[in-house]
């Protein structure tokens, strides 16, 4: 069958996140300085900084969902029993918001002239699970790097109120796009989030592996590319047939 539509997911597909300890740390400076208003150590503040990666995981993980900024400012409130000043919960959010995107943001050009390409034939739509980065900041990024607009839609969990594998993440895109979900293929490199996804949607499947190979061995997903190269030669020609 022909594929008449395309869904992908955005961290670590479509852009390597920089998951290090060197931005942890930018991150816990940024924070001190403010917390350091409150009593709270530099010792406190990378412990409650920590908390919020733990918490962040545990309702991305099982509530189907991802905490915004604010939210993991204000469980942090909730840890101290202290209530932030306006001005300072607007700084630690903004900031937290934005390091990514604006320091350490990494979209290869390759990537960029594949997607270019795949947008002359088929409406492309990001499916991404958000963290600190809304997809305000994902924008704007794209819009940078002078590709947003080879996207046709973004289904970025801080505005939907819900994460992959929801189905309603999927149907959503395949609504956007006005074409069935199986006529539809779904890139992404997580098999729990993804592709069973996708599946369960009835869409078809790409795991991409180029930034991130964990879930090679265990995926379910038709086709495995490991470069931007293999996913248009899967999307385009041949592969028409093969899906």
């Amino acid at each position: 069958m022909n594929i008449k539509a395309v869904t992908v997911d955005f961290w670590d597909t479509i852009v390597p996140y920089p998951f290090t300890e060197e931005i942890f740390q930018e991150r816990v400076e940024h924070s001190s300085r403010i917390f350091g208003k409150y009593d709270l150590t530099l010792d406190t503040s990378e412990k409650l900084m920590r908390s919020i990666y733990d918490h962040f995981e545990d309702i991305w993980h099982n509530q189907r969902k991802t905490p915004t900024t604010p939210d993991m400012f204000r469980h942090i409130e909730k840890l101290t029993g202290i209530a932030f000043d306006e001005r300072d919960f607007s700084e630690l959010v903004s900031f937290n918001e934005s390091l990514i995107t604006e320091k350490y943001f990494d979209l290869s050009a390759d990537i960029a002239d594949s997607i270019r390409k795949l947008s002359e034939k088929y409406k492309i739509i990001i499916i991404s699970d958000t963290g600190f980065e809304p997809g305000r900041e994902l924008r704007k990024a794209l819009d940078k790097n002078d590709l947003l607009d080879r996207f046709h839609y973004g289904v970025f969990s801080d505005e939907t109120g819900y994460s992959k594998p929801d189905e309603r993440a999927f149907r959503l895109a395949s609504e956007k796009a006005g074409r069935r979900t199986d006529e539809m293929v779904h890139i992404g490199d997580r098999e729990d989030k993804d592709i069973l996804g996708a599946r369960s949607s009835g869409m078809h499947s790409i795991l991409f592996t180029g930034f991130r190979n964990d879930d090679r061995e265990l995926t379910t997903a038709d086709f495995t590319a490991n470069n931007w190269q293999e996913v248009t030669e899967l999307i385009f020609g041949a592969a028409d047939d093969a899906f």
